[in-house]
C-alpha cells in the first residue's frame, strides 16, 4: 500500500489517524513537528502528505511552499478545524489536492485517500502519451507540463483538468466533467473549488511567461483550451 506522511502537532489527533491508516494496510510516518517533518521530506520519499494548517513554528501552508520546492509532484491533503471558503482557496492555490475538515469520520478519510492515491498513480486511459498544443506540451503518462520549453510544475488534480481541456480543444468543459476528470467518482467537490484549480493553473502560466493565458472562461458554461 501507501507511503503516507501525517504532520499534526495535536497528538490525540496524529496517533488515531496513524492508526486508522495502519488498519488500511499503510505505511505511516507521523510527525508532530512541522520542522521536523520538513526534514524528513528533505531526504525520503512518500505517496501522500496530510498536512495540519496550524501549527506552531511552522504552518501547514509554509510546510507545503517548502515541500514543494523538491518534491512539486506529491499529494497532499490538509486535515484542518478551519472550514472558512477563504482558507481552502489559499490551500488549493498553493497546490493542495483535498481539504478534509475536524471533525473526520473514518470513512470519509479514507475515501478520500483512496482518491487521491488512485488519480496520482492511474495512468490517463484513452489519450495519447503526449499532447502537443502550439507552445503546450504535456506527458499525459507523467503527469509533466511545458509550455515553450519551460517546465510547468502542476500537481496531479491540475494537470488531469489541464488534460481534459488539451485532449479536446476549443471544446468547453463544464465543471462538472473537469471535476470527473479529475477526482475518483465517490467524491464530489464544489464548483468554487474547480475555479480555483483552474486560477492556479492561470497563475503558474504566468509566473513562466506572462503572456500565456491558456484557458478561456465561457461564463455559465465552463472553460476551454484557447490556444491558436
Amino acid at each position: 500500500m501507501a507511503k503516507i506522511v501525517i504532520v499534526d502537532d495535536e497528538r490525540e489527533i496524529l496517533e488515531p489517524l496513524q492508526e486508522m491508516l495502519e488498519g488500511e494496510n499503510h505505511t505511516i510516518r507521523a510527525f508532530d513537528d512541522p520542522i521536523r517533518a520538513l526534514d524528513y521530506f528533505k531526504t525520503q520519499n512518500a505517496d501522500l502528505a496530510i498536512l495540519d494548517i496550524k501549527m506552531p513554528g511552522m504552518d501547514g501552508y509554509e510546510l507545503l511552499r517548502n515541500i514543494r520546492a523538491f518534491k512539486p509532484n506529491l499529494p497532499i491533503i490538509f486535515l484542518s478545524s478551519k472550514q472558512e471558503e477563504q482558507d481552502q482557496i489559499i490551500g488549493f492555490t498553493l497546490g493542495a489536492d483535498d481539504f478534509i475538515g475536524k471533525p473526520f469520520s473514518k470513512h470519509l478519510l479514507t475515501l478520500r485517500v483512496k482518491s487521491v492515491l488512485r488519480r496520482h498513480e492511474a495512468a490517463v486511459p484513452a489519450l495519447a502519451e503526449k499532447i502537443d498544443v502550439g507552445p503546450l506540451s504535456i506527458d499525459t503518462t507523467r503527469h509533466l507540463v511545458s509550455w515553450n520549453g519551460s517546465d510547468i510544475q502542476l500537481t496531479v488534480t491540475e494537470c488531469l483538468m489541464l488534460i481534459a481541456l488539451a485532449d479536446r480543444q476549443g471544446t468547453i468543459r463544464k465543471r462538472d466533467q473537469l471535476m470527473d476528470a479529475a477526482y475518483d467518482g465517490n467524491v464530489y467537490v464544489a464548483d468554487r473549488t474547480i475555479d480555483s484549480h483552474i486560477r492556479n493553473i492561470r497563475s503558474k502560466f504566468k509566473e513562466a511567461d506572462a503572456a500565456a493565458d491558456p484557458i478561456g472562461t465561457v461564463h455559465g458554461l465552463g472553460y476551454k483550451l484557447v490556444i491558436s
